[in-house]
């Protein structure tokens, strides 16, 4: 049912059991290999381990401990885990993220479900306006690293049609919360999905916008690597933003142009490579 419900396309392959683990996917992404480890007993933690040191960990709901059994093409089911009406299930995925997926077995299951959250030091979840969330952290007035998100929440009854969902915060646990309507047909499934990546927004206040907006083109590379590639923490992102900037310079100078006439901020999306990967302007 777990399968049927979220594919099989997009799961990792996993080693076979260890003392520690039920299972254990290595992925490479694009800011570097990540662990994704699920835990032998639904009691434990389902882990997320980044190369560059950063970690993200999950606890499944209200579990008991139960072992881990793999089955199908790399989910790891703890039957009855989240009690006699709650299968718990994880998926580790290619894109170095892992599914916590909970199936609610008949209309007297539970509704809503409790994930302990740990969480990079620093960090903090900030909602991505799609119902999820981002992992967040400051680092500096100007700009803000994105290292991994919670994807928006979703569930399926047995003929695949959506369930409603909605995730809430209570203080370091996500809540989802499942609303079957008299239409569900029982089972259903649903999951957060969690994973790691890391981007920084840049944000450029409008006496910068108007620096850069001002500068010749033959200059404007020079002048912006020196004001934005600094504000980067990442070793990594900032030795390829120059490189970057010079490869987008003629968007990027007409866009702060545009803000600068506006009156307006912009700010940057920023890869773990140094590419610029998108851009807005926006009111300040």
């Amino acid at each position: 049912m777990v399968e049927h419900a979220t594919g099989v396309a997009d799961l990792a392959p996993s080693t076979a059991p260890a003392p520690d683990a039920a299972a254990k996917a290595i992925t490479g992404t694009a800011a570097g290999q990540v662990t994704v480890t699920a835990p032998t007993e639904a009691g434990g933690l389902v882990e997320l381990s980044a190369a560059d040191g950063s970690r993200v960990r999950l606890g499944l709901p209200e579990a008991e401990d139960v072992a881990g059994v793999a089955a199908g093409s790399g989910t790891v089911v703890y039957p009855g885990a989240g009690g006699e009406d709650v299968d718990l299930a994880v998926q580790p995925t290619a894109d170095g993220g892992a599914r916590a997926l909970v199936t609610l077995k008949d209309r007297s299951a539970a509704r809503v479900h409790r994930f302990d959250l740990d969480l990079p030091e620093g960090s903090r979840l900030a909602p991505d306006g799609t119902g999820g969330y981002l992992i967040v952290r400051e680092e500096g007035p100007d700009a803000t690293a994105v290292l991994g998100a919670v994807d928006a929440p979703w569930a399926k009854d047995a003929r695949g049609r959506a369930v409603r969902t909605a995730y809430r915060l209570e203080g370091d646990r996500l809540v989802q919360t499942v609303s079957p309507d008299a239409g569900t047909v029982f089972p259903v499934v649903a999951d957060p999905k969690v994973s790691l990546g890391w981007s920084i927004y840049l944000r450029f206040g409008k006496s910068e916008v108007k620096k850069l907006a001002g500068t010749s083109v033959y200059h404007f590379a020079a002048v912006a690597t020196v004001m934005a590639c600094a504000k980067i923490p990442n070793a990594v992102a900032a030795a390829g933003c120059g490189a970057a900037l010079t490869a987008q310079m003629a968007s990027l100078r007409s866009q702060m142009q545009d803000a600068a006439k506006a009156g307006q901020c912009v700010e940057w999306k920023v890869s773990y490579v140094g590419v610029i990967t998108g851009w807005k302007r926006y009111k300040c």
